[in-house]
């Protein structure tokens, strides 16, 4: 009866070990969440490990000005290096590294690229929430350059919008959220803001470079207000932007590692002066962002 009470007390021990294993991987496991409870999405940092992100984009944009039609086509690309900070806040702080960049712009006049020596190098700060609420980047409005243009602008315009709106709550596969952005573009001769209402819906999960990832297919609509003066003459512009798009978010790490869209942004300009005129324009691009590391 002994032997049997000691063998009973073992097994109970070695199924209670199991219990409390088991429970630890469940607990694991809840950090992201479950497809069939809904997976909770939020960013997370590694203190030793950079992020190495680069981006493209192409354009096209169709004008008519004075009954003549016009073409324009841009192309730009850019990789930064987002090293951890570590401080005692609970939102994600990185130091931004410009790494390498370019940007050109074809016109009937010519080609045009932008002068850029000056920020490939330097470094800025950025702050987000686990969310992805874009916090802090004031140091990136210093970073100014020559457009090409004869225009100087800054870099903030590249990040203000880096990183996907994550949601407040757990989603499962056809969940939906809202999210709403604002780029504002300040240059020497005007500003010019992009409002866009982004539809981000769970669709479903794929592995990307060796990562498990959610994938998020988007839909979005906005409007482009801007003001700026050229040759002593006042332009205001007016439109409206449409456009769908791909993301993808490791959920594992709380990593953004890749997106894809494209849009059509359909604006007119009205100037004003000496000679007014109204500028009608339609401009299609492509933009993707990929994590390298």
């Amino acid at each position: 009866m002994k032997k049997l009470r000691i063998k009973t007390s073992i097994a109970l021990l070695l199924m209670a070990a199991a219990i409390i294993s088991l429970s630890g991987c469940a607990a694991k496991k809840a950090v992201w969440g479950s497809m069939e409870k809904g997976m909770i999405m939020k960013y997370s940092m590694q203190p030793d490990k950079d992020l190495q992100y680069k981006t493209s984009s192409v354009f096209s944009q169709e004008m008519e000005v004075m009954e003549q039609q016009f073409t324009i086509t841009g192309e730009s690309s850019q990789q930064l290096n987002m090293k951890p900070l570590v401080t005692k806040s609970n939102d994600l702080d990185y130091m931004v590294t410009i790494e390498d960049m370019s940007s050109s712009i074809v016109t009937p006049r010519g080609e045009m690229n932008a002068k850029l020596e000056e920020v490939i190098g330097q470094s800025f700060n950025i702050s987000i929430s686990p969310l992805g609420e874009e916090l802090e980047y004031s140091g990136a409005e210093e970073l100014i350059y020559d457009y090409g243009t004869g225009d100087m602008k800054n870099i903030s315009t590249d990040v203000q919008a880096f990183f996907p709106d994550l949601p407040e709550v757990p989603v499962k596969v056809g969940d939906s959220w809202i999210s709403t952005e604002s780029i504002i573009e300040k240059s020497e001769k005007g500003i010019l803001e992009i409002i866009t209402n982004n539809n981000y819906t769970f669709y479903g999960l794929e592995k990307i470079n060796g990562r498990d990832c959610m994938v998020i297919n988007t839909t979005f609509t906005g409007t482009i207000k801007g003001e700026g003066q050229e040759q002593g003459m006042e332009l205001i512009t007016s439109g409206e932007i449409a456009g769908t798009g791909s993301w993808y978010f490791s959920y594992k790490e709380g990593v953004f590692v890749k997106s894809m869209s494209e849009g059509t942004g359909k604006t007119t300009t009205e100037v004003k002066g000496p000679q007014e005129m109204s500028i009608p324009a339609t401009r299609t691009y492509t933009i993707s962002s990929e994590l390298l590391n």
